[in-house]
């Protein structure tokens, strides 16, 4: 456990940034979906639906930059800017491929991605008409991505934090325009939504290439160092982005899967288990927080060479996640009436039910704080991104899901306990987190050792 004043100091000033990050993050997520609810149930519907294929594109946006940004925390920690700036360009190729590949199957097929998730053929048409202009936001939204992830890598989280807070202002301002048609815009529905999220993402842009420009001083990234990267660099950065990618995917699937087996008990649990879901989101916020700064300081010692301070630093962000955990727990057992007063048209019995399914999350994430820093922060941002794959995935869909399937269909277990067992193998990812952590079998250090 670090006892020094200065490492807590240092990290606050990391923390809340991330936080208010986190916060933006969330209102962006429910922006479009709430001013578009004036529109009608199918409005809301389309929004909803046309808004997964972002999801899945967030997942591979995210796996190549957070790869990456280990990558360059560890060169920071070596203030290797050389390095840094080939490993930028490598991950910027990477989101550059994939973003222009997936808005063009988006962009061709539109219809068939959304009847995969609905057949109401009112439902699919205003689905299409918001896909097919926000998709120009994915490109956007992943060079924004990657430039703000290499800034975070080395430290600097508050100007991203202030970018994100104007985007959102700028989306809020664009979708009161164009969606309702105020001050003499044109009312343009969901497609107005769209042109705000494209606006929104076009304004991070412009701001990370003001900052690259003329503000950044230790990272001069430029226009001759996109094309200037170390070949020998991509191996090691497959190497790690793949398996996030993968852990993401198999995650969000898995979710998925844990909505279905709830939805087919009954269609009433799936609206109670989405208004709990509210509370949950809101804390993970200072989950995730605390996760990125471990990532971050994490991977900065790994590159220092200082391989005792890694170990001290994974074993204080497992005592300081323990307390996170604690204190999400409170809050969402704080905020389950407030939370239900949002829900003034949902039946008692489904609030009753929102109200039991919030005190079960609340008893999981006792957990969930120790959970997503150990996998998320110290295990990822220390390079051991295969170990962390293996855990998350094999815990989930060879513990929680099957005795989530038993709780439900063998056992025939009230729905609160379905939603208990879904989660039950987060009791195994910790133990298994917390032996790996505690005998230091995590460090790898690529930037002395890459991968082959």
């Amino acid at each position: 456990m670090i006892k020094e004043r200065q490492f807590y100091q240092y990290l606050v000033a990391m923390m809340i940034p991330l936080v208010i990050q986190e916060i933006i993050n969330f209102c962006v997520q429910m922006l479009d979906t709430v001013m578009v609810g004036s529109l009608g149930d199918v409005a809301v519907s389309a929004v909803t639906l046309a808004g997964q294929p972002y999801f899945i594109f967030n997942v591979f946006a995210f796996g190549l930059t957070s790869a990456g940004a280990v990558i360059i925390s560890q060169y920071w920690g070596q203030k290797n800017i050389e390095k840094i700036k080939h490993i930028m360009s490598v991950m910027l190729w990477s989101v550059i491929v994939v973003s222009v590949l997936y808005m063009g199957a988006c962009w061709l097929f539109p219809r068939q991605i959304i009847h995969i998730f609905a057949s109401d053929e009112k439902l699919v048409e205003l689905g299409v008409s918001y896909l097919q202009v926000v998709v120009v936001s994915y490109l956007l939204n992943g060079l924004s991505m990657w430039y703000f992830s290499s800034l975070s890598a080395k430290e600097n989280v508050k100007i991203s934090a202030a970018v994100y807070t104007g985007s959102f202002f700028v989306n809020l301002i664009c979708n009161f325009l164009l969606i309702y048609g105020n001050f003499g815009f044109p009312k343009l529905g969901v497609v107005g939504a769209a042109i705000g999220t494209i606006v929104a993402r076009a304004f991070q842009l412009v701001c990370a290439s003001i900052y690259a420009r003329y503000h950044e001083k230790d990272i001069r990234f430029g226009l001759r160092d996109i094309f200037d990267f170390d070949k020998t660099m991509i191996p090691t950065y497959f190497h790690l982005s793949l398996p996030v990618i993968g852990d993401d995917l198999i995650w969000s699937l898995a979710v998925s899967t844990q909505l279905a087996i709830i939805g087919r008990m009954s269609s009433d649990y799936v609206a109670a288990a989405s208004i709990a879901s509210v509370a949950q989101q809101f804390v993970m916020i200072l989950v995730y927080s605390m996760a990125k700064s471990a990532t971050i300081t994490t991977g900065k010692a790994v590159g220092q060479g200082n391989y005792e301070r890694v170990k001290q630093i994974g074993r204080t962000f497992l005592v300081l996640s323990a307390f996170v955990g604690i204190l999400a727990c409170g809050v969402v057992l704080f905020i389950r009436t407030p939370v239900l007063s949002l829900y003034p048209n949902v039946t008692v019995e489904t609030k009753n039910l929102a109200y039991q399914f919030m005190t079960v999350i609340a008893g999981i994430m006792l957990f969930t704080g120790i959970e997503n820093t150990s996998i998320v922060g110290i295990l990822r941002g220390a390079g051991d991104m295969h170990y962390a794959f293996r855990i998350d995935a094999g815990c989930m869909w060879l513990i929680g899901l099957p005795m989530g399937l038993l709780a439900a269909f063998v056992w025939k277990l009230p729905v609160t306990y379905v939603y208990f067992f879904l989660r039950f193998d987060i009791i195994f990812k910790i133990i298994l987190c917390i032996r790996r952590i505690l005998k230091g079998e995590y460090i790898k250090d690529f930037t002395r050792n890459p991968a082959s």
